[in-house]
């Protein structure tokens, strides 16, 4: 697996938090920097000046050394490799937590962006090759939860702010409104808080950090804002108490539990309500109260475990209302009851492969609604989705045929999970199904002596992909291969020819076997691409395809995405395809200010991308062949969507869906992919890269464009040209 990644040298210094301000106050005398309640004020409103922190202890060391962890062998070189980015992400942390104590929370979630993310990628892979037991899963967490606690703790500033107005201009129902959101929000930092400080203990005794730093911030901020959150709730609400009089204990869904028991304030006045909702077992349920605050409520349990042995009752009051939330809990012993369960029958005739497949589940107890209940559901095998029951005990069913449905399938509901207050057995529906034709192609390009990369799509005769099928390749009618078809159908391998067999002779076929599947079977030939370009005996029907393109020419169609162009020009001449280096590069081309705005012409005798995209995969480098391939696609349809070369790769994809030249699904996969490859220091996989590949190839098709229409212009272009390389 290619990783850059950094390597450190023995001398260490200390960590300096990313975007920390470079003229910061010196640290307290002590080395700590502890926070009075000056700086707690800060959090909720504008920082009185800059905090002072000292860094977080790091392993930081200078001496940088770029290295590719697949060739360092040396286990004490991997360790320190791996203590150099924990300090990295450390030090991500400590810049976050800082500014977040000084109210800077654009700041905070900068520092853990994409750097943050980076130093993550290469800190699983390089944990990867040590098998050590590191903090990756503890610093994934603490980079999700932290940018989210930041946004918590900045909404429930400018929610406070909100307060504060409404209060001013003596709006007292909004002000509770409000007051009830703050309280909502302080119990979600609360919850996200907690798990921070606990993925920072993780992280500090698995690594050689100390987040102390960081975990005192966190909980200084969390406690203002929990003390803003007392103080607004005791100013705004009268607290409440709820009494509970003797029932029985012994409840079901035929025999549920009521409670009678009144609403009253502190001071032992009634609620002033003549409706009150209730929170009971994940349910909610509302009735009336009467004048004197007594209540009468009826819960059936449903979705609870049998061995539940108590209940919490907590009364939910209206933002807009005066009193404070309250809870009782209540002893409970809860029996199983049995309900029927009915699935609608499917509304289409006949249902072929990656059909969508919707149905309708009631549940119900003596004609009853089971409301609120989790249903699972599963289709040939395969998972299905099921929402829990509405109101009326109805569950939305939905499925996808795979290839796998064959004869009698059935959709089949179950509960989801066991143990509960109600329970029922499965029930099924059959689904009419009907086999689907299939279209296979293959193309085969000799990369060395004796040595063939086989590779194409299988697709319904609808154009839909078929995955996670097998094709066997065969040579001269000799099985010598088998390959598995990917999410967007496609497949590659690579074969030896067998001895005494020569590319320029041999066929290669590939053959989908339907049996057991919904798919009807399917096959093609194709004759061999040699090394020297020419082609073998034959023309296979996978031969055509690729986009001729000079590779510095590609260079100059993504100039204004410099990296892609730069990148693709280094690739394709390590491939062997550059032409003359007098050629200028897209830089070049770009700093001379040139006015000539003509594109060159693609080379008819260079390099195809995309076969240099299949060399470089060929070689093991999945990242190069995705930014070839990409810049391929990009030459390709630039002209037909009349995009800007400044254009970004996403500007580029959105440009070229708007204009119709591209189907959006596959441009926006390619386009992701591209920038993976690109720009996240991550590794493409093999299979996600060839996948990628695929779908370029798909895209430069001239086949595959003649459906795309391109958009209306000034230059009088015919509208039903197929979109592909400039002639």
């Amino acid at each position: 697996m290619l990783v850059v990644a950094c390597l450190v040298a023995t001398a260490p210094v200390a960590a300096v938090s990313a975007g920390a301000v470079g003229d910061a106050p010196a640290p307290n005398a002590d080395g700590s920097a502890s926070l009075g309640s000056a700086d707690r004020a800060s959090v909720l409103g504008p920082a009185a000046g800059p905090r002072q922190q000292t860094a977080n202890a790091t392993n930081n060391s200078t001496g940088v050394i770029h290295e590719n962890p697949d060739e360092v062998d040396d286990e004490n070189e991997l360790d320190r490799l791996l203590s150099y980015l924990s300090g990295e992400l450390n030090g991500d942390i400590g810049a976050s937590t800082l500014r977040l104590s000084q109210g800077e929370y654009a700041a905070a979630k900068a520092a853990l962006g994409d750097d943050y993310d980076d130093s993550l990628g290469k800190y699983v892979d390089v944990e990867g090759e040590t098998g050590g037991d590191g903090a990756s899963e503890e610093y994934q967490s603490v980079g999700e939860t932290q940018r989210e606690y930041v946004d918590t703790v900045s909404e429930f500033r400018e929610t406070r702010r909100e307060y504060e107005a409404a209060r001013r201009a003596g709006n007292d129902e909004r002000a509770r409104e409000l007051a009830r959101e703050l309280t909502r929000l302080a119990e979600d930092g609360e919850t996200q808080s907690d798990r921070l400080l606990e993925a920072f203990d993780v992280i500090s005794n698995r690594t050689d950090g100390d987040l102390t730093e960081s975990s005192a911030q966190i909980a200084d901020v969390q406690a203002n804002v929990s003390e803003q959150r007392d103080e607004i709730v005791s100013r705004e609400f009268v607290a409440t108490n709820l009494t509970v009089a003797d029932y029985d204990r012994n409840i079901s869904f035929t025999d549920p539990l009521v409670l009678s028991g009144s609403l009253v304030a502190d001071n032992g006045t009634p609620v002033e309500t003549a409706t009150a909702r209730f929170a009971v077992g994940g349910q909610t349920v509302q009735t009336a109260v009467a004048p004197d605050g007594s209540f009468e409520l009826t819960y059936r349990p449903a979705r609870i475990p049998t061995s539940t042995s108590s209940l919490t009752v907590r009364y939910l009051p209206d933002d807009a209302s005066m009193y404070q939330a309250t809870e009782r809990v209540v002893p409970v012993a809860v029996s199983q009851v049995n309900a029927t369960a009915s699935l609608s029958e499917p509304p289409a005739p006949a249902y072929g492969y990656a059909d969508a497949v919707s149905v309708r589940a009631t549940v119900s107890v003596n004609g009853t609604p089971v409301s609120n209940y989790p249903v699972a559901a599963s289709f040939a095998g395969s998972s299905a989705t099921a929402s829990a029951t509405n109101a009326s005990g109805a569950s939305a069913v939905s499925a996808t045929v795979p290839a796998s449905a064959t004869g009698a399938a059935s959709i089949r509901v179950a509960p989801d999970g066991d143990g509960r207050a109600v329970t029922f057995a499965p029930t099924t529906v059959s689904v009419p199904l009907e086999t689907e034709e299939t279209a296979l192609d293959v193309r085969a390009r000799e990369t060395t002596a004796q040595t063939v990369v086989v590779e194409g799509r299988l697709e319904t005769d609808e154009g839909e992909a078929v995955r996670g099928q097998s094709v066997a390749v065969s040579v001269g009618g000799r099985e010598v291969a088998s390959a598995t078809t990917g999410e967007s159908g496609a497949y590659r391998t690579t074969i030896d020819l067998p001895s005494g067999v020569a590319a320029e002779n041999a066929t290669v076929s590939a053959a989908f076997d339907g049996e057991g599947t919904n798919l009807e079977s399917s096959d093609a030939t194709a004759s061999i691409q040699l090394s020297n370009g020419a082609t073998g005996a034959g023309a296979g029907n996978g031969a055509a395809g690729g986009l001729p393109v000079d590779p510095l020419d590609l260079a100059w169609v993504v100039a204004g995405t410099a990296v892609v162009g730069l990148a693709a020009a280094v690739l394709l001449r390590r491939n062997g395809a550059g032409e003359s280096a007098a050629t200028p590069t897209a830089d070049e081309s770009a700093a001379s200010g040139s006015d000539d705005s003509t594109a060159p012409e693609p080379s008819a005798t260079g390099a195809s991308a995309l076969d240099s995209a299949a060399d470089a995969l060929d070689a093991g480098r999945p990242n190069d062949a995705v930014v070839v391939a990409y810049a391929g696609v990009r030459r390709a349809l630039s002209a037909a969507a009349d995009v800007d070369d400044a254009a970004t790769h996403w500007e580029f994809c959105d440009r070229c869906i708007d204009a119709g030249v591209a189907p959006a699904d596959a441009l926006e996969s390619l386009t992701a992919g591209y920038e993976r490859a690109a720009y996240s220091g991550l590794s493409v996989s093999d299979a996600d890269a060839a996948e990628l590949v695929e779908t370029a190839r798909s895209l430069t098709d001239p086949a595959d464009s003649d459906a795309l229409e391109s958009p209306e212009s000034g230059d009088g272009a015919d509208a039903s040209e197929p979109v592909g390389p400039v002639e």
